[in-house]
C-alpha cells in the first residue's frame, strides 16, 4: 500500500499481478482482496467518536467484563481475545480466559502493558471512572500513533446495548453471530417492555433499588431505567445519587425493595447456596425504622446479584435477564408465563457456550419469583 492505509483499485490489480509471478501466496492475495472489499470501515461508537478501521480486526484487549462476555455471545474465539480486565481471575463464568495478561481495570487501564501487548483492538467504556475522572481521554492521548485502535462500548446499558452488539459484529466480520444473539436479546427485552409500557403509573409499583444500607446508585437515572422497563417507578428518580436517607424510604413507602449485591463469585456457588443473598434480605427486612414500610410488610424484598443489572460487574451485560425477573416480581400475575431461569439457561448455553446448569449452581437472586 502508498501509506494512505487503504487497498486502492491500482494496489489491488499490482497484487494481483504479483500473484501471477509467484511472489506473493493466494493467501495473502485473499487478505489484500477482503481489505480492497470491506475497508476501510467507519463506525461511531458508545462515546460518540467516529472510528475507522482498515484492516480485520486479529487480536482484541478488554477492560470491562461486559465487554468480554459480550465477545463470547457473538462468537469470537478465545484465541483473538489477548488481555482481559484485572481481577477476571476471580469469577469462574470467564475461567478460560484467566491466564491471559490483565491490563488494568476500565477507569485505570494500565497502559504500558497495552502497549507492549499491543492488540490490533483495545475495547474501552464510554463513560467516566467512578471518581468522575476523563480516564478516555488519557487512554486517547497515551495510545496516540501506537496503532492500537480504540472503540468504547459499554456492553451494559438497556439503552445502547443492541446497537453495541451489532456495531461489534461489523467490526469483527460476526454480522450472523452478533444478528442471532441481537434477536434474542431484543425478544427478552420485547417481551417485557410489550407488556409493561401501557401500565398506567397507579398501577406501577414504587421500587426502592439500594446497594447497601441506604447507599444508592451515583446514577439515579440509569438505575431508574429497568425498574421503568419492568413496569415500576423508582422513588429515588430526580435525587442525588450516592446516599438516601431513611426518612425518605419512609415517607416514600416503596411496595418493593430491591438489594444488590457483587462481592462474590455468585456463578461458581451452590445452587442451593443462598446463604448471603439471604443474609442481605434479612438485614432489610429486620431494620426497625422499616417496619411499617409496605415492601417490608408484605415481604416483597429481593436481592439480586450484579450479573443482573446494568453496569455493574461481573458482568452486567445479563442485565435483561434480570429484567425479566424483575418484571415478574413487579407484576406476577401479568408475567405469570414467564421463566427468566429458563431464558438464563438458554443464554448461558447457546450464547455463552458454557456448561452451566441452573439447577446446580449459581446463586443469583433470592427469593425466587
Amino acid at each position: 500500500m502508498d501509506g494512505d492505509m487503504q487497498v486502492s483499485a491500482d494496489e489491488l490489480r499490482i497484487a494481483e499481478e504479483s500473484f501471477t509471478k509467484g511472489e506473493i501466496s493466494s493467501d495473502a492475495l485473499a487478505e489484500i482482496r477482503h481489505i480492497h472489499d470491506r475497508y476501510p470501515l467507519s463506525i461511531v461508537d458508545s462515546a460518540g467518536r467516529n472510528v475507522t478501521f482498515y484492516r480485520p480486526i486479529r487480536s482484541i484487549a478488554c477492560t470491562v467484563s461486559h465487554q468480554l462476555e459480550t465477545l463470547r455471545s457473538i462468537g469470537i474465539p478465545r484465541a483473538m481475545v489477548v488481555a482481559v480486565p484485572s481481577d477476571i481471575e476471580k469469577y469462574s463464568i470467564f475461567q478460560e480466559y484467566h491466564d491471559l495478561p490483565q491490563i488494568g481495570h476500565f477507569y485505570e487501564p494500565d497502559l504500558e502493558q497495552i502497549i507492549r501487548i499491543h492488540p490490533d483492538l483495545l475495547l474501552v467504556h464510554p463513560g467516566p471512572g467512578p471518581t468522575g475522572q476523563n480516564y478516555l481521554q488519557t487512554v486517547l492521548d497515551r495510545l496516540n500513533g501506537t496503532g492500537i485502535t480504540v472503540f468504547c462500548l459499554a456492553c451494559s446499558r438497556p439503552d445502547s446495548y443492541s446497537e453495541e452488539i451489532e456495531k461489534l459484529g461489523r467490526i469483527l466480520e460476526r454480522g450472523n453471530e452478533s444478528a442471532s444473539f441481537r434477536a434474542f436479546y431484543e425478544g427478552v427485552l420485547g417481551s417485557v417492555i410489550g407488556r409493561t409500557e401501557g401500565i398506567p403509573d397507579e398501577e406501577r409499583p414504587k421500587v426502592y433499588v439500594e446497594y447497601g444500607p441506604y447507599r444508592v446508585s451515583n446514577n439515579p437515572i440509569l438505575d431508574a431505567m429497568p425498574v421503568e422497563m419492568a413496569g415500576g417507578r423508582s422513588i429515588i428518580t430526580g435525587r442525588t445519587g450516592g446516599e438516601v436517607s431513611p426518612e425518605t424510604v419512609i415517607v416514600e413507602d416503596p411496595d418493593v425493595i430491591i438489594r444488590l449485591v457483587y462481592d462474590e463469585d455468585y456463578d461458581a456457588k451452590d445452587a442451593k447456596d443462598i446463604s448471603k443473598l439471604k443474609f442481605a434480605r434479612d438485614e432489610i427486612l429486620e431494620r426497625p425504622e422499616l417496619q411499617n414500610v409496605t415492601a417490608v410488610r408484605n415481604g416483597r424484598v429481593f436481592v439480586m446479584a450484579s450479573p443482573f443489572w446494568t453496569y455493574l460487574p461481573y458482568s452486567g451485560c445479563r442485565h435483561f435477564i434480570g429484567l425479566a425477573y424483575l418484571a415478574k416480581i413487579l407484576h406476577p400475575d401479568t408475567f405469570a408465563d414467564m421463566d427468566p431461569r429458563a431464558v438464563h439457561q438458554r443464554y448461558l448455553t447457546e450464547f455463552q457456550h458454557l456448561d452451566y446448569d441452573l439447577n446446580k449452581r449459581g446463586a443469583l437472586i433470592y427469593p425466587e419469583p
